[in-house]
């Protein structure tokens, strides 16, 4: 899977329309860094990434327990004058750039008044709606990059920083490995069974 291009509008800091090229163009340095100040967008930009491919169950920095509808209500740019935002993200799977699939994932969303913000998803599949996909995004999206592993793909700079101190990174190394693995959800059970038994 390689990300060729981000369409960002009015989400979060992102007012209005912007578009980033993600491809690079020598494929031999296929790692794009992305530096700003702070609060110019890095993290946004990120959980664009995160939401285009997994919406209700991507792992956004700035969700923490609201519902998903509300997150995305409070995604939407403040000075967006109509109330609405969406993400567009366009990826290529397959190594020959002539062969491969594209697809491109589009999330949408309004705000109407006093109703609940209400979500669109298409997908087009080499140029095409493809309803089905569009239908099963969640399930499909899980064959590319199963979110329970998304964390290791898609990191800022505060997490290649604790990777870099050896007090942290093993931590760190040994919940990625158990992400990997499906492991976290046994580590889970564990720590609700014991405090289950705290409880008794």
């Amino acid at each position: 899977m390689i990300f060729e291009e981000i369409r960002l509008y009015n989400f979060g800091i992102y007012q209005g329309h912007h578009t980033i090229s993600l491809d690079s163009p020598d494929h031999k340095k296929p790692i794009i860094l992305i530096g700003a100040l702070n609060g110019a967008g890095k993290t946004t930009f990120l959980d664009a990434l995160q939401l285009a491919l997994y919406g209700k169950f991507a792992k956004c920095s700035n969700r923490g327990r609201l519902g998903y509808l509300t997150y995305l209500e409070k995604n939407i740019n403040s000075f967006s004058t109509d109330r609405s935002a969406s993400i567009t993200l366009r990826f290529r799977h397959g190594d020959n750039k002539k062969t491969a699939q594209i697809y491109e994932i589009k999330r949408s969303w309004k705000k109407n008044g006093n109703k609940e913000c209400k979500e669109n998803i298409s997908v087009h599949f080499n140029g095409k709606y493809d309803q089905l996909i569009s239908e099963h995004w969640e399930e499909f999206v899980n064959e590319f990059i199963p979110q329970s592993i998304s964390e290791l793909f898609f990191f800022d700079g505060e997490k290649i920083e604790n990777l870099a101190d050896p007090k942290r990174s093993a931590e760190l190394l040994k919940t990625g490995i158990e992400a990997l693995l499906g492991l976290e959800l046994l580590s889970t059970l564990s720590s609700d069974l014991n405090e289950l038994q705290k409880k008794k």
